[in-house]
């Protein structure tokens, strides 16, 4: 969930835009506070302590412990009396003042209605929840305390509603750019399906804003791909097969001819011809997604026991098969085709002490085919390669030495289309291991 929502461009834009508005939100609270900061002891204060000198009328002289007991309830402060005959405090406890460092206010003094004398403004002291204020009247020192944090039922039920409303905006923030991008979705699921092989896959088109004008050019995009090869791949089967009647031809007149060295040579030449054309036109039919395959029930102990008949090799191989139904969905003759190419090059590479081994194994809903050899091996600069077409192993590649190098080539393809995967393992002097991974789920849906 986190590494999808971390994928998301809708979420990662969401992301950048609540991010952008907490640094907007932070800056205008900076300056507000600061601005509020520079004004407070020549703008404000002033007005706060001639306030406070109206509070101090209000209580008397000397101050009246009823009235300043009606002014704590009224304003929601806490009020301290200190002076001759007096140490009053609305909150019943003495003040606390062992942790306030006061300040002075402004820088002035002000004559007192009731004394014949100037006395100090007002001083400011604070600690973490509370701010108190210090103010003398003639001969009464006058506190002012004023919490920071208070217990109000309304205010914690009222915390719910912004939150609640922030989350209300976010989601609709969210579901509005999500429909917005939703052409980036399509594009990309396509694009996807397009590169799985499925060339006639098309974007939706919703709207003719520039997404939408993309969409529009992807699928062109994907019309003239599919057009192009296609026509390759025409041309390339057309010229194949058309090959195959000169070659046919070549091969009665070869037949015609008198019993002799250079008749058998040209045979044996036309039947390679025949067989890499062959090759050649299997390697297009199974390339990428034009080519569907013909799926059935297909019994893979039975199958790999054919292909073991056909070559004539059931002695030469050893098989291990596990208990159990091998059964699954699959293209036959495909899968023939695979075993067939990978048991052969077994057979062929292999050092004729040790015979080859086919293991099939499950496991996690997958079924694996090992083909070993125990041959001279490959060495291990060569094995990225092996699957590419007409690429060959040995530095002289030499017809003596084995086929065109379109075997392991059409194999792979096979297992793509399969929705599986072919590994190619090997160590020089000890032989050669291709394991087959075909997902038994795919193939069954």
């Amino acid at each position: 969930m986190l590494a999808s929502l971390r994928q998301s461009l809708t979420a990662r834009l969401l992301l950048v835009f609540l991010v952008t508005s907490v640094i907007i939100a932070t800056l205008m609270v900076g300056s507000l506070f600061h601005a509020v900061r520079s004004q407070w002891r020549y703008a404000i204060l002033p007005h706060f302590e001639q306030y406070l000198e109206y509070v101090n009328e209000d209580l008397g002289y000397p101050p009246s412990k009823d009235r300043a007991q009606e002014l704590a309830d009224r304003l929601h402060i806490n009020i301290y009396v200190d002076g001759p005959g007096i140490d009053f405090s609305t909150t019943g406890s003495p003040l606390d003042s062992d942790e306030l460092e006061f300040r002075e206010g402004s820088k002035r003094y002000r004559k007192n209605r009731n004394q014949n004398n100037f006395i100090p403004n007002v001083q400011i002291g604070e600690h973490d929840d509370r701010t108190v204020l210090r103010n003398q009247t003639g001969e009464y020192r006058v506190y002012y305390e004023l919490q920071h944090q208070r217990e109000h039922p309304r205010h914690k039920e009222g915390m719910w509603l912004p939150l609640l409303l922030l989350g209300l905006i976010l989601g609709g923030c969210y579901w509005l750019l999500r429909r917005m991008l939703r052409p980036v979705q399509d594009i990309k699921k396509a694009v996807r399906s397009m590169g799985s092989g499925d060339l006639k896959t098309r974007v939706p088109v919703r709207s003719g804003n520039d997404l939408g004008m993309l969409a529009g050019s992807i699928n062109t995009m994907a019309t003239d791909i599919e057009k192009l090869l296609d026509a390759k791949r025409q041309l390339l089967l057309g010229a194949s097969h058309e090959l195959r009647t000169p070659v046919t031809r070549a091969k009665i007149a070869a037949q015609m001819l008198e019993q002799s060295t250079n008749r058998d040579r040209i045979v044996e030449d036309l039947d390679e011809m025949e067989s890499l054309i062959a090759d050649i036109m299997e390697s297009e039919r199974v390339t990428g997604g034009h080519a569907a395959l013909n799926l059935s029930e297909v019994d893979l102990r039975l199958l790999i026991q054919s292909v073991l008949d056909e070559l004539h090799c059931n002695e030469d191989v050893s098989t291990s098969f596990p208990e159990g139904l091998l059964s699954l969905r699959a293209d036959a003759l495909r899968l023939r085709l695979l075993f067939r190419n990978l048991i052969g090059n077994a057979l062929k590479h292999g050092s004729g002490k040790m015979s080859p081994i086919i293991k099939v194994r499950l496991e996690s809903h997958h079924l694996y085919v090992e083909v070993t050899d125990f041959g001279a091996g490959i060495e291990k600069q060569h094995l990225a390669r092996l699957t590419e077409p007409f690429y060959r192993a040995d530095p002289s590649r030499a017809r003596a030495t084995g086929g065109f190098g379109l075997g392991l080539h059409i194999s792979d393809l096979i297992v793509q289309a399969h929705g599986g995967t072919m590994n190619i393992d090997s160590t020089v002097g000890e032989g050669t291991t291709v394991t087959v991974r075909l997902p038994i789920q795919a193939i069954s849906e």
